[in-house]
């Protein structure tokens, strides 16, 4: 089956094997500390240095918003020329507090049905 994928690729039918999730788990965990421990290079496990980026990033830019949770809070800010808005001046947006984020972030990528928590 292995010359008939080379011959024609995408002709063959892959079955999993049982043990395979295993292996490669155990793979990736001995690069690791044979890595770590200095044995090996990452140019040498990534001949085709694909670790390293081609498209250039664009710069991180951070936007900070200010909202003020009462109008006198927004008026004393108003009056240090701080442009501020409430929280019911963005309505239809809904605006959480931090803890909220940290508890959807806590859950992101979670599965039950694969079990993955």
């Amino acid at each position: 089956q292995v010359d008939e994928e080379y011959k024609n690729p995408h002709t063959v039918d892959r079955i999993p094997m049982g043990k395979l999730p295993l292996m490669w788990g155990q793979s990736l965990y001995i690069l690791g500390c044979l890595m770590a421990e200095g044995f090996l290079a990452p140019g040498e496990i990534d001949p085709l240095n694909r670790r390293f980026a081609t498209v250039p990033k664009p710069d991180v830019v951070v936007q900070v918003c200010i909202l003020a949770e009462t109008e006198g809070i927004k008026a004393v800010l108003r009056k240090e020329d701080i442009d501020v808005e409430t929280v019911a001046d963005v309505y239809p947006i809904r605006v959480q507090p931090a803890r909220i984020l940290s508890h959807i972030y806590a859950r992101l990528g979670e599965l039950g049905s694969l079990l993955l928590q």
